[in-house]
């Protein structure tokens, strides 16, 4: 049996672990609406550019990064057990979403500041699907 002094040495480590990963995930959620947001905006954006923007795969893709950016914080805000799975799959749409709006629009300040958002999410929810 723990006795208390034990248990008193081990509580504030496993306090403080609690916090550094409720700050994780606070950050985490913070990132993934932010990306929802902007990719869910970008999408009538892009489809009034025309061209390459209103690509189909394109629109897909950011549409797709929407919905798991917006499933993934929905899940951490849940304390779902399965958040480290969608978080591994947001991290990955993420990155291929911000490397095709890099792609598709280099000189546009939107598609500029949504590969930003995507590729910060992106991280975040790489540290998140560990924990």
């Amino acid at each position: 049996m723990e006795s208390q002094t034990e248990r008193a040495s081990t509580t504030p480590s496993a306090d403080a672990s609690e916090v550094q990963m409720r700050i994780l995930m606070n950050e985490c959620v913070e990132n993934c609406l932010s990306c929802f947001r902007s990719c869910s905006e970008l999408v009538p954006h892009c489809l009034g550019m025309g061209g390459e923007h209103a690509n189909a795969d394109h629109i897909r893709l950011l549409s797709a990064c929407s919905v798991i950016c917006e499933t993934s914080a929905k899940m951490m805000m849940l304390s779902s057990e399965y958040h480290t799975e969608t978080c591994r799959i947001c991290a990955t749409i993420c990155r291929a979403c911000a490397e095709d709006c890099e792609r598709i629009g280099p000189d546009d300040p939107m598609m500029s500041r949504c590969a930003g958002v995507c590729r910060r999410c992106a991280d975040s929810c790489e540290k998140m699907s560990a924990h």
